[in-house]
C-alpha cells in the first residue's frame, strides 16, 4: 500500500510497460480458454472485475485518475487476452469486494485479497501469488522493535475487511498471555487512511502490505521503519468468484496458467519487483488445498 502522497507518482514508463504487457498478449488469444469461460461471459465478449484501486503495488490509479496501474491490472489484462474477453475494472471499497460477488453484483474481484479457510466458506479463490504484510512505524518512535512485547499496550491501525487485523488479534492474545495490555485497534476505510493515523501521530504504528515497503518508505513525509514480527503469516492471494461459478474460477486458473507458460507473468512480477511473491503452482482454494503454516500466538 501506499499513501495518497504518493499515487501521483506512478509513471509514464509504469503505464507504457502495462500497456506493452497488455499488447503483447492480446495476441496470444487461446480459442480453447475461450470455450472453457461461461456462455454468458463469453458471449458478451468482457470480464468486469471488483477492485479497490488505491492498493500499490497491487492496482492504484494514474496520474489521470481514469487508468489502473499495478502488479494486478496487467495480470488480469493477460489473463483476460488468453481467454479472448476484454476485462472492465471498476473501482470500490475493499470490504465492499467479496460482498460484492457473493450478491452477484460482480463476477470477480481482485485486489490483493488474501486466501484463508474462512474466506473460502463465502467465495471461490483462484490463488495467483503470495502475500505477507509488515509493520510500520515512524522512525522518531524508538521504543518499537520486532520484539511483540514493544508493541503491548499501544495504538494501531489497519484497513478494514483485511486479514491485517488477523495479526494484530494475535499480537493484542500474546501481549495478554504474558500479563501485558493488548493493543488499541482502529480500522480505516483505506490504506491512505491507516498510514495519515499514523502520519499524524493518532496511531503508534500500523499493519500494511510488505510488498509496498519500499515505495510507503519513499513517499512518506515523515521518516519511518518497517519492522518483521514471527506472527506474521505468510498467505496466498488471488482472484475470487461465487461458489457456483465453478466454470469462471477454472477458466481463470488456465489463462493464469497460460500466462507463466508464455513468460508473461514472470515479466509482469519482475516489473512490479515481486519476484519474491511468485506462486509457481496456483491453485483454486489453495489455503486450504496445500495450507501455509500458520503463527501460534
Amino acid at each position: 500500500m501506499i499513501s495518497k502522497f504518493a499515487r501521483f507518482i506512478l509513471m509514464p514508463a509504469a503505464l507504457a510497460a502495462s500497456a506493452i504487457v497488455a499488447q503483447h498478449a492480446a495476441f496470444a488469444q487461446d480459442s480453447k480458454l475461450n470455450a472453457m469461460l461461461p456462455d454468458d461471459v463469453r458471449k458478451a465478449g468482457v470480464l468486469t472485475i471488483a477492485t479497490d484501486a488505491h492498493y500499490p503495488p497491487c492496482e492504484s490509479f494514474a496520474d489521470d485518475n481514469k487508468t489502473m496501474i499495478g502488479y494486478e491490472p496487467d495480470m488480469w489484462n493477460a489473463i483476460g487476452a488468453k481467454l479472448g474477453v476484454k476485462i472492465h475494472a471498476v473501482s470500490t471499497d475493499f470490504d465492499g469486494l467479496i460482498p460484492g460477488v457473493q450478491s452477484g453484483r460482480y463476477p470477480m474481484a481482485m485486489e490483493c485479497i488474501s486466501d484463508s479457510a474462512e474466506r473460502e466458506k463465502q467465495v471461490t479463490f483462484i490463488d495467483n501469488s503470495y502475500g505477507t504484510s509488515a509493520i510500520y512505524a515512524l522512525a522518531s518512535n524508538t521504543t518499537i522493535s520486532d520484539d511483540t512485547a514493544t508493541l503491548c499496550g499501544l495504538k494501531t491501525a489497519a484497513q478494514a475487511g483485511t486479514d491485517f487485523n488477523d495479526v494484530l488479534t494475535a499480537i493484542t492474545t500474546r501481549c495478554k498471555k504474558s500479563g501485558k495490555p493488548g493493543l488499541t485497534i482502529y480500522n480505516y476505510p483505506s490504506a491512505d487512511a491507516v498510514l495519515l493515523a499514523l502520519y499524524s501521530g493518532r496511531v503508534d504504528f500500523v499493519m500494511s502490505d510488505a510488498a509496498a515497503a519500499a515505495d510507503i518508505q519513499k513517499h512518506a513525509p515523515k521518516p519511518i521503519k518497517i519492522y518483521t514480527n514471527d506472527l506474521i503469516p505468510k498467505l496466498y492471494t488471488g482472484m475470487v468468484v461465487r461458489p457456483d461459478q465453478k466454470q469462471l474460477a477454472e477458466a481463470t486458473l488456465a489463462g493464469l496458467k497460460a500466462i507463466q507458460a508464455d513468460g508473461t507473468y514472470d515479466k509482469i512480477m519482475e516489473k512490479w519487483d515481486l519476484k519474491l511473491l511468485e506462486l509457481p503452482n496456483p491453485m483454486i482454494n489453495q489455503a486450504t488445498v496445500q495450507p501455509l503454516p500458520t503463527p501460534v500466538p
